[in-house]
């Protein structure tokens, strides 16, 4: 109701004759209680007006009990946008990088990081030049899988993020930035500034891939990254038991909402071979990830085993395909690797 209270407001609010909201200029807009955290989307040569503007908007707001925090951002006349429902927003490429694959899941617990960190490790192993940039503000895995405790992020004198290297691997992860034990209290506009920052201010270089990790579920930093930049494919962790379907479901329905092509299941966890005799053991069940498939028409690319290999190589802070490439679970994940990098 907050929030619909707030669209009201601003629909009320004109800007060379339109309003605000039908008219394009509202970027991003997160309510929590009377705090409502506003981006405005201006358009390039009309930047004298935006200081009125938000004068405006924080007044009208404040007659209604609401406090306003509120950024702008320019819309240059040569990138496209999209209507992502109500809020129009800028897709943009992310300077050096050819292509974007995000990894999500409808639920934390899949291994989803495990995931988005060998797919990097595979595609670099198959000659690309990939990065890995981890979205998780509250819970980054990333500085833990690939071992980047007491590493730091500097800058260059263009005053551009230098990205870590580890195992021939750019990254950047909120997890080298702030300390493992200060808690993270971002939304909205915070967010949205955070990864503007780390994705498009980041010396990159030229890469043929960047690997995504999303956090899990569908919440603000899944809407601040799909809105602002061009994500050409994602694919969606799952584990095998049915229960699972429900929620990865939920996910994948997020990226069709947000003109997120979605390219494949990634089935987690999906069965353990024995050692000794190659026989596979479904410790978590199965059907979950054919179940969804049905259910979407998006195939299952990858059925991620369990191996002594792969929780062993995550403790130690090593891909799992850069420590045992022989191994059932670092094979699965360069097949993977040759779908995507293929086309899926």
């Amino acid at each position: 109701m907050a929030t619909k209270k707030v669209l009201d407001i601003l629909r009320s609010i004109t800007f060379n004759g339109k309003d605000i909201v039908s008219g394009g200029l509202l970027g991003s807009l997160s309510v929590e209680g009377n705090r409502a955290e506003i981006v405005l989307l201006i358009p390039e040569g009309q930047e004298g007006s935006v200081e009125e503007l938000k004068g405006s908007i924080r007044e009208a707001l404040k007659k209604e009990g609401f406090w306003a925090e509120i950024t702008h951002r320019v819309k240059r006349k040569d990138r496209p946008f999209v209507n992502v429902g109500a809020v129009v927003s800028l897709k943009r490429r992310i300077p050096g990088v050819k292509s974007v694959i995000a990894v999500g899941s409808g639920k934390g617990g899949v291994g989803k990081s495990t995931v988005a960190v060998n797919l990097a490790s595979a595609l670099k192993r198959l000659g690309y030049r990939v990065g890995l940039f981890d979205a998780d503000v509250y819970g980054p895995s990333v500085s833990v899988l690939l071992s980047l405790e007491g590493e730091k992020v500097f800058v260059s004198p263009q005053k551009k993020f230098i990205p870590v290297e580890k195992f021939g691997i750019k990254v950047m992860t909120f997890g080298v930035l702030v300390k493992e034990d200060t808690p993270i209290l971002w939304r909205g506009a915070m967010l949205h500034k955070a990864y503007e920052d780390l994705l498009m201010n980041s010396e990159w270089g030229d890469l043929d891939f960047l690997v995504v990790d999303l956090p899990p579920g569908t919440g603000d930093s899944h809407i601040s990254i799909a809105q602002s930049y061009s994500l050409d494919a994602a694919v969606v962790v799952t584990t095998p038991q049915v229960v699972a379907v429900a929620d990865v479901l939920r996910a994948i329905k997020g990226f069709n909402k947000l003109e997120v092509k979605v390219v494949g299941i990634v089935e987690n966890m999906a069965y353990f071979p024995c050692p000794e005799t190659g026989k596979r053991y479904h410790i978590f069940g199965r059907g979950g990830a054919e179940r969804l498939s049905e259910i979407t028409g998006i195939p299952v690319i990858a059925r991620i085993p369990i191996d002594e290999y792969i929780s062993a190589s995550g403790d130690a802070g090593v891909p799992v395909v850069e420590a045992h490439p022989d191994s059932p679970s670092a094979k699965a994940f360069l097949d993977l690797a040759k779908r995507l990098s293929d086309g899926a």
